[in-house]
């Protein structure tokens, strides 16, 4: 079963690798990332290049900062999963969260 951990990031590049790492610690490993960026203005772009070669990890971004319950929205919409959990950028899992 896969389960999509959905995450809507503005300006939180600063966590982002901790919450990633999080789910990388994670006991069961049919896992996606679904990260939607929505315009932030930080160093989103240096972060993300590190995960560019794993393919569970999917980024998007948004034309525009359209906010944190559209970002969400689109979140569930693009995600794949059979469940679905949502990870603010500034949280971590346990690693036997999932």
């Amino acid at each position: 079963m896969l389960i999509s951990i959905l995450v809507a990031n503005y300006n939180n590049s600063r966590y982002l690798e901790n919450a990633i790492s999080s789910v990388y610690a994670q006991t069961y490993s049919n896992w996606e990332i679904i990260l939607i960026d929505d315009g932030s203005k930080d160093e989103f772009e240096e972060v993300i290049k590190r995960y560019s070669n794993d393919a569970r990890i999917k980024v998007f971004r948004n034309g525009k900062n359209i906010g944190c319950a559209s970002t969400k929205k689109n979140c569930i919409e693009r995600s794949s999963g059979e469940v679905l959990a949502f990870l603010d950028p500034d949280d971590s899992l346990a690693p036997e969260a999932l």
